[in-house]
């Protein structure tokens, strides 16, 4: 087991225990609970790499400073999602070069589905071709690697895209 994995396990497994703990200190466990055991749960530092199921090559890197597993509608915590502070997301080509990165300052993240989602700021961007898009609210499909702007979109492209390629000999 990689070292990200354990140490994604062992801070979800201390996050449950805390959020059981919380329940059964006297009080009910409704939304007040969740929202303290959410924040008893906080991870620092917190990413996760997901990886090709047949040939094990990493396809999307999420990290970010601090994670939180999301509270459920029925007062306890959803283990894959997590409501992250700061993220990174990269994702890789076949051959594990970066393929591009989008950067939130918040934003909800789903790893079951690899699904990313926010109403507030991004940066998304290709180093490979010099495309740079900023907005506001964002969907991210991680199985189809699908980006969804929602508002104000500003796309900028490098000049070097529209230079001429050299004619080789």
């Amino acid at each position: 087991m990689s070292s990200i994995n354990l140490r994604f396990g062992l801070t979800a497994l201390l996050g449950l225990i805390a959020c059981g703990a919380l329940a059964q200190g006297g009080r009910s466990a409704g939304a007040t609970n969740a929202l303290s055991a959410s924040a008893a749960a906080t991870i620092r530092q917190w990413g996760i790499s997901l990886r090709d199921t047949v040939t094990g090559r990493v396809q999307l890197r999420f990290s970010s400073t601090e994670a939180s597993p999301a509270p459920s509608d029925k007062g306890g915590l959803v283990p894959a999602v997590w409501d992250v502070t700061g993220l990174r997301l990269e994702s890789f080509r076949p051959d594990e070069r970066s393929d591009f990165i989008i950067e939130s300052p918040s934003c909800r993240v789903n790893v079951t589905t690899k699904d990313t989602a926010s109403v507030g700021s991004f940066t998304a961007r290709r180093e490979a071709d010099g495309i740079s898009i900023r907005g506001l609210g964002f969907q991210f499909n991680g199985t189809e690697r699908s980006l969804t702007v929602t508002n104000s979109v500003q796309i900028e492209l490098r000049t070097r895209l529209f230079q001429p390629k050299p004619v080789s000999p």
